[in-house]
């Protein structure tokens, strides 16, 4: 019996599969730390949208009070077959597409002159990101004294050297004003899309510079073949930032221009506040905004699907 008991004993452990370890289970605790901030940003984020996209629905009009009422879609139609839409979205075309080309080829240069081994490189690196940490209304008052026709500085110079006979309206000629706002709105973004890609250049290994040099590489096919799709994530990243901002900087036009001259640089942000608050015509405001909400969601969706989803 003993000993019949021991080998039973002695055999049982053999007879014994180690279990796979358990995941442990996270449970819900993790949904409660993030609660607070997803309620946080789904009120200050979410709540504008949607009453937004409310608003857009209704006839809302602020010298007519108590008369909102539900429309359907009749904003969206009034707004699409107004003529200085189709005007307004030429304008918002142009002055994204030009503020995104400069500000990428002239950020790219930027980039890749602070990212050389020079002397003083940390200063140049302060003084280049001033005009992007300086206030827009600071910008404004700055280069609107530049440029007056009058008693600007710029114009002066310009009249001293005998470039010109006399002082151009920078702002209030239709043919000049949208060119002057890109390059203004260029001067002050540049430097933002400047350290997003020298972030990204810091980022190639130096290995491969090293490898391509030994392989007889010159700055043409290290500039295609190691820099350019080294940086591909920061340049994409750069340029949905670049259009985004491009297309919301009510800012960069309404306190130099107002959208003039004669709708010259009217853009569907400056529409919009046209509609709103020299019209009071909240709906049709509000449709506009939907307008231009759709197509930046559209951007960055194509956006996270084409860089963030190849990552994957």
């Amino acid at each position: 019996m003993a000993t019949t008991h021991l080998k039973e004993s002695a055999a049982a452990p053999a007879s014994r599969v180690p279990s796979a370890p358990r995941r442990p289970r996270r449970g819900r605790r993790p949904w409660a730390y993030l609660a607070p901030a997803v309620l946080l940003l789904g009120g200050v984020l979410g709540y504008p949208v949607l009453d937004g996209l409310w608003t857009s629905f209704n006839h809302s009009i602020l010298t007519q009070p108590g008369a909102d009422r539900f429309t359907g879609l009749s904003n969206y139609v009034a707004v699409l077959t107004d003529p200085v839409l189709l005007t307004a979205v030429w304008h918002t075309v142009i002055w994204g597409v030009a503020n995104l080309v400069l500000q990428l080829v002239l950020g790219f240069a930027l980039a890749m002159l602070m990212h050389q081994k020079l002397a003083g490189r940390a200063f140049f690196r302060s003084v280049v990101i001033i005009p992007w940490i300086v206030p827009s209304v600071v910008v404004a008052l700055v280069w609107r004294f530049l440029l007056d026709p009058t008693s600007g500085p710029f114009n002066q110079l310009l009249l001293n050297l005998g470039l010109v006979d006399q002082s151009p309206q920078w702002l209030a000629d239709e043919s000049t004003a949208m060119p002057v706002l890109i390059l203004l709105s260029t001067w002050k973004w540049t430097p933002l899309v400047a350290v997003i890609l020298l972030a990204g250049l810091q980022t190639i290994p130096k290995e491969l510079h090293e490898a391509a040099m030994l392989d007889g590489a010159g700055a043409p096919q290290r500039l295609r073949y190691v820099i350019i799709p080294g940086i591909r994530t920061s340049i994409a990243l750069a340029g949905l930032l670049t259009v985004g901002y491009s297309v919301n900087n009510f800012n960069g036009i309404w306190m130099f221009t107002r959208g003039g001259p004669a709708g010259a640089t009217e853009t569907l942000t400056t529409l919009a506040y046209q509609y709103a608050f020299t019209q009071f015509d909240f709906g049709r405001a509000a449709a506009v905004a939907m307008i231009l909400f759709a197509f930046l969601f559209l951007l960055s969706t194509v956006y996270f699907y084409l860089v963030e989803g190849r990552k994957r």
